[in-house]
C-alpha cells in the first residue's frame, strides 16, 4: 500500500476576530474570513494550509476559498503527494482566479509530505535559519493612536515598523503619522505603505516634506495602484527612493518584468498571493535582473497555521531583508500550537526538529 496517497481533505470556514480593527487606504476590518485545509495520507499523516481574506483581495471572499479548496480536494483525491509539483501546476489550471485556495492547498500538501519524510519544512526549503525578525504593521489610524502603538511595539522589543498611510486623506495626515511614529521610535526603521492610494507627484511631495522634517524613511511599498507601470517609470526617473511592490508582482512574469524595466528596488513576497514555488520563481527571477534586490515576506491576516508556512519558508531560503509576518499579533488568541514560537518580533524554531511545520 502507498502511505503517500492522498485520502481525505477537509475543509473549515473559520472567522478569526481581530484584536482591534485593521485600517488601511483599501478599507477597514475586524475581523478575517479563513478557510483551514487538512490533508490526510493513507497512512494517517496530516498535513495543514489556510486560505486569508484580505483587503487587498476582496474577492478572495470565505465561501469562495473554501468552495474552490473543496474542488481541489475532489480532484486530487488518490494522487501520491510526491508529485505535489505537478499536482500544484495543475491546480493552478483549475482555479487561476483563486490564489489564496491554490497556495493554502499547495501548503498543506508539503506540509504533508514532510511530516511523511520527516522533514522539518524550513529545511525543505533550504534549512538556512531557525529564526526570523520581523516587522510591526501599525493600521492608517490617527497620528495619537500611532504613537500609542509605536510605543507598545518597542516595549515588545519591536525596532521595524511598517507604516499603512491613505493618500486619499489629507495630505498633512500621513505626514503626522510618520511624525508620531518617529518620535515614539526615534531610531527604529520606518516603512511606509499606503496601499495603492498616491501618485507620483505627491509621493514626492510627502519624501520631501518628511526629509525637511529630519525623518529618516527605509522604503516605499506599492505606492501607485496595481501595476500602474507608467506612474512607477515616472517616480522612478525623478527619485532614487527605495520602492518595493506587493500587490503588482504575483507572477514570476510580473517579477522579471519589475526588475528589467527599473521599476522597483525588489518585491513583498506573500504566499496568499503566488504559493510557496511561484514564490521562489518570483525571487529568483527578480534576482536574475538585479545584483542587489530587496526582498520581504509578508502575509494577509493568517492565524499561527498561514503565518508557520510564510516563516518557515523565509528561514529555509534565508535571503529576506525584510519579514511582515504579525497578523497573528493582531488576532485574539487562538489554540493553534506549533510552527514556531513567538518572542515579540523574533519567530524561532524548536531546537530539536519537528517534520513538517509542527503545526498541531
Amino acid at each position: 500500500m502507498n502511505p503517500f496517497l492522498l485520502t481525505e481533505v477537509l475543509v473549515r470556514s473559520v472567522r478569526w476576530p481581530l484584536r482591534r480593527p485593521f485600517v488601511t487606504a483599501l478599507g477597514r476590518k475586524s475581523f478575517s474570513d479563513n478557510v483551514l485545509v487538512q490533508v490526510r495520507l493513507r497512512d494517517g499523516v496530516e498535513g495543514w494550509g489556510e486560505a486569508s481574506s484580505s483587503l487587498a483581495m476582496s474577492w478572495q471572499t470565505g465561501p469562495k476559498m473554501a468552495a474552490a479548496l473543496r474542488r481541489l480536494g475532489k480532484r486530487f483525491q488518490g494522487r501520491d503527494v510526491r508529485d505535489f509539483p505537478s499536482i500544484v501546476r495543475e491546480a493552478w489550471r483549475l482555479e487561476p482566479d483563486m490564489p489564496t485556495a491554490v497556495a493554502a492547498f499547495e501548503g498543506a500538501l508539503v506540509d504533508a509530505f514532510c511530516r511523511r519524510e520527516g522533514i522539518p519544512f524550513f529545511k525543505y526549503f533550504g534549512g538556512d535559519r531557525r529564526e526570523l525578525k520581523t516587522l510591526m504593521s501599525v493600521s492608517a489610524v490617527p497620528p495619537e493612536q500611532v504613537s500609542v502603538r509605536i510605543r507598545a511595539g518597542r516595549r515588545a522589543g519591536f525596532d521595524g515598523f511598517k507604516l499603512k498611510l491613505n493618500g486619499g486623506e489629507p495630505a498633512d495626515l500621513n505626514r503626522e503619522r510618520v511624525r508620531a511614529a518617529h518620535q515614539a521610535a526615534p531610531r527604529a526603521k520606518l516603512l511606509l505603505d499606503p496601499n495603492q492610494s498616491y501618485r507620483p507627484e505627491t509621493l514626492e511631495a510627502l519624501l520631501a516634506a518628511l526629509i525637511r522634517d529630519g525623518i529618516p524613511v527605509t522604503l516605499v511599498e506599492e505606492p501607485f495602484p496595481k501595476k500602474d507601470w507608467a506612474a512607477l517609470r515616472t517616480f522612478r526617473r525623478r527619485s532614487r527612493f527605495p520602492v518595493l511592490l506587493d500587490e503588482s508582482v504575483q507572477t514570476p512574469a510580473d517579477s522579471l518584468k519589475a526588475a528589467r524595466e527599473n521599476l522597483s528596488d525588489g518585491v513583498n513576497v506573500k504566499l496568499a498571493k503566488s504559493g510557496l514555488f511561484r514564490a521562489k520563481k518570483i525571487v529568483d527571477a527578480f534576482s536574475s535582473r538585479n545584483s542587489r534586490p530587496t526582498f520581504m515576506i509578508g502575509c494577509m491576516a493568517e492565524s499561527k497555521v498561514g503565518l508557520a508556512a510564510a516563516a518557515q519558508f523565509a528561514m529555509g531560503l534565508g535571503i529576506f531583508h525584510y519579514a511582515d509576518l504579525d497578523s497573528d499579533l493582531l488576532l485574539k488568541p487562538l489554540p493553534i500550537r506549533g510552527g514556531y514560537i513567538r518572542r515579540g518580533p523574533w519567530l524561532t524554531l524548536p531546537k530539536r526538529d519537528v517534520p513538517g511545520l509542527g503545526i498541531s
